[in-house]
């Protein structure tokens, strides 16, 4: 299975294997501490704000809520997103980090493995909190206190992993993910629609619109991840994703040269997709 994830890493350009381009490193686990293990088991269920559909922005927000490259180098090396410690908004409480975990469930987040010169001198993990409901549970944080999620969720990013500066539009995605993110099930609550790839895609089409080519890259970087995470989970799809994340690497190489090209290839890949 191991072998499975390295070819993917390969086939899809994730950011891992362009950090370890050896084979042997391109494999997250390989730089984790010894005994560490960040993989959540069983999804738990998404519990998602009544008849919300996913699509478009908080479709955004989700994927960013899955990429480690929101969190920074250290967290793309080791496979560590949002979703790592809060998978769909829950609670990973397998998650166990050598060094920094206590029991598991549990993160020491001012400890110099993610940033030198910012351990605070102790080892203090706290339990990872649920997400679930977070729009209802302000002040924010255990060490620190903020008082809204945009505040919050910047201190996260860029003070406890070290991650790069967020820009608005993509915080304002992330946000409105998260705040969707209920509680409890309450039996009218209604199964959201689906997510097809056909509203990943789409994503795509506002930006090349714009002519925003660097948002528009960004975007495609993050479907190509999903696409990733889907080869990963469903094999027998590994050929249909295969093709795809090809077609999204040559609508890629368009999109800088001649933006307008690529926005009708867009169009008509996702028309094929329907």
């Amino acid at each position: 299975m191991a072998g499975l994830r390295i070819d993917l890493a390969v086939m899809f350009g994730t950011v891992t294997i362009c950090l370890a381009p050896p084979l042997s490193l391109a494999d997250p686990a390989n730089w984790l501490p010894s005994g560490s293990s960040i993989d959540p088991g069983p999804t738990p269920d998404e519990w998602l704000t009544n008849n919300i559909p996913l699509k478009g922005k908080p479709l955004l927000g989700k994927l960013l809520f899955n990429s480690p490259s929101l969190l920074g180098e250290k967290a793309v090396r080791i496979g560590l997103s949002c979703n790592s410690c809060h998978p769909n908004g829950h609670v990973n409480t397998r998650f166990y980090m050598n060094g920094l975990s206590g029991a598991p469930g549990t993160v020491d987040v001012t400890h110099s493995f993610w940033e030198s010169g910012t351990d605070d001198g102790s080892f203090n993990p706290i339990p990872i909190p649920s997400l679930r409901g977070v729009s209802h549970t302000a002040p924010y944080g255990t060490l620190k206190t903020l008082p809204t999620l945009d505040a919050f969720t910047r201190h996260v990013i860029s003070k406890e992993f070290a991650g790069p500066s967020i820009q608005p539009s993509e915080l304002s995605a992330l946000l409105t993910y998260m705040n969707l993110l209920e509680s409890t099930r309450s039996q009218d609550m209604s199964e959201h629609d689906e997510t097809t790839l056909s509203d990943h895609f789409s994503l795509l089409l506002e930006p090349l619109k714009n002519e925003d080519t660097e948002s528009a890259q960004r975007v495609g970087r993050l479907i190509r991840e999903e696409l990733g995470r889907r080869a990963i989970s469903t094999p027998a799809a590994h050929s249909k994703l295969s093709r795809m994340a090809r077609d999204l690497k040559a609508i890629q190489n368009l999109i800088l040269k001649k933006p307008s090209v690529a926005l009708k290839a867009t169009q008509d890949f996702i028309s094929n997709l329907d």
